[in-house]
């Protein structure tokens, strides 16, 4: 019989169960980051009461291996179980819908400057983290690359989306490069592109993805340029048509491509 149980706080999801490696290693103060300073094992955060399945329970007794119909891609994926609560019953999956458009382009405004966390959407942070898996070091001590990643505090390209749409959309440009509806851009140019484009329409392709705010401006969370910016659209779209070209649907070609996706109810 399936074990369910809801997450109590923003929990993070990783793919490895090892979290006491992932905070602090060896010496108390490492974090396992890859030579793009990226925790590479933080997966995503699930909102508050959100539905896990439980599949097992790992050898550390506080970590479990679950199953999440929002991170819903293969592999194996563990959360600290003191970030869920039990329910009686088989509790329901949480209601997800976006806000609406206005609201959501104030909420991805709000958020220039939030710092790129590779798996983040909880722009400000987890202090619980912290506090389960304390630094060796005082915390305050700690340099603040290293504090944000602690804390998981920032968004990356999709979870900006992510946090933004209340997990409406999907957390994988995988996923979002068949989002919605196209919008038909082939063979156009940048200045005829923007005539076709509406608000929180995206310009994305597998790796990365960038949202349209107006017919002027464009919000990306973006790993080279220190977290979220907003940027001239004709700009941004000219810079990425100069590497990649406009196609209707996402068809994995050896070309560099991108799509542009309709997404949100009350546009479609």
């Amino acid at each position: 019989m399936a074990i369910y149980v809801l997450t109590h706080y923003p929990t993070p999801v990783f793919n490895t169960p090892d979290l006491t490696e992932c905070f602090g290693g060896k010496d108390g103060d490492t974090l396992p980051l890859d030579n793009q300073c990226l925790m590479r094992t933080v997966e995503t955060i699930l909102f508050p009461r959100s539905r896990l399945e439980v599949l097992e329970q790992v050898a550390n007794p506080s970590i479990l291996k679950i199953r999440s119909e929002e991170y819903p891609y293969p592999g194996d994926y563990y959360v600290d179980s003191r970030f869920i609560e039990n329910v009686p019953g088989s509790p329901r999956q949480r209601v997800v819908e976006p806000p609406s458009i206005p609201t959501m382009i104030s909420d991805l405004v709000k958020l220039e400057g939030t710092p790129y966390i590779w798996g983040g959407n909880w722009p400000e942070g987890i202090p619980l983290l912290p506090q389960l898996y304390p630094s060796k070091t005082r915390f305050e001590k700690l340099d603040v690359l290293t504090q944000n990643t602690w804390q998981l505090k920032g968004v990356d390209c999709t979870g900006l989306l992510y946090y933004t749409s209340n997990g409406y959309t999907p957390r994988n440009t995988s996923d979002l490069v068949n989002i919605g509806k196209s919008v038909q851009v082939q063979g156009l140019s940048a200045e005829e592109i923007i005539e076709k484009v509406e608000d929180l329409d995206l310009i994305v392709w597998r790796g990365h993805v960038i949202c349209v705010v107006s017919k002027n401006e464009a919000i990306e969370s973006n790993r080279m340029k220190n977290g979220v910016v907003i940027t001239d659209l004709f700009d941004r779209l000219s810079e990425i048509m100069n590497e990649r070209k406009p196609v209707n649907d996402w068809n994995g070609s050896a070309h560099p491509s991108f799509v542009v996706r309709r997404w949100h109810p009350d546009n479609i």
